[in-house]
């Protein structure tokens, strides 16, 4: 996932067209926009950390298999792995926020009414986030068990009664969860490449109505 950001252009606008956009709404309606775009980009940023946290999980618990013979940083639960578990559960509880806050923005841009801007470009755009937060929804919905296995497997480590098959097992088990997500990762993947898409047309649809009524 590639993150991209917008610089917007100063409009230059002068008071007597603000003064009939601002009827329509048109400048409310550009800002939800951006905050929109806004809010992309740090769903983006989140989940690219959450794929960086899943790569650190394999590397603290290669780290504990090699530094700690007894595996007591398992069984009382200070191994880096259990903090790697609930550093990608505050990353799932931003996301879920973040999401969350598309909310505000919709309501904004549905409730237009004017002529100036492009009712299909706009529904196109709500559309589209739609989707966004439906495939996050249940990204979120598959990921969540996930971390609970996680840390029942290593908290299972680290007991007197461990053997062989409990490491084998597991590691068998969390594989299996593991590429069962991959489906939902290309589905928030695409879904974030095509509200990208419709970001950057419903900005480019804005400016360009608001400079021919200048």
């Amino acid at each position: 996932m590639m993150k991209r950001t917008y610089a917007l252009a100063g409009l230059g606008l002068s008071a007597l067209v603000l003064a009939s956009c601002d009827s329509e709404n048109n400048e409310e309606v550009q800002s939800a926009v951006n905050e929109v775009d806004q809010i992309h980009d740090e769903l983006i940023t989140n989940f690219n950390t959450l794929t960086e946290e899943e790569t650190a999980l394999q590397s603290a618990f290669d780290e504990t298999m090699n530094s700690d013979q007894e595996l007591t940083t398992l069984s009382d639960g200070s191994a880096q792995v259990f903090q790697n578990i609930s550093s990608r559960r505050e990353i799932l509880n931003s996301i879920s926020s973040l999401d969350e806050q598309f909310a505000a923005q919709e309501e904004i841009i549905t409730a237009y009414e004017g002529e100036t801007l492009s009712a299909q470009e706009l529904d196109g755009l709500v559309s589209q986030i739609d989707t966004l937060s439906s495939q996050i929804d249940g990204f979120i919905e598959d990921y969540t068990p996930t971390l609970t296995a996680q840390e029942d497997y290593f908290t299972s480590l680290g007991r007197e009664e461990a053997t062989y098959e409990t490491f084998t097992d597991g590691i068998t088990e969390l594989n299996e969860q593991t590429s069962s997500l991959q489906e939902r990762w290309m589905s928030v993947d695409e879904a974030l490449a095509s509200l990208d898409t419709s970001i950057s047309e419903t900005q480019s649809m804005i400016e360009s109505a608001l400079s021919e009524n200048e």
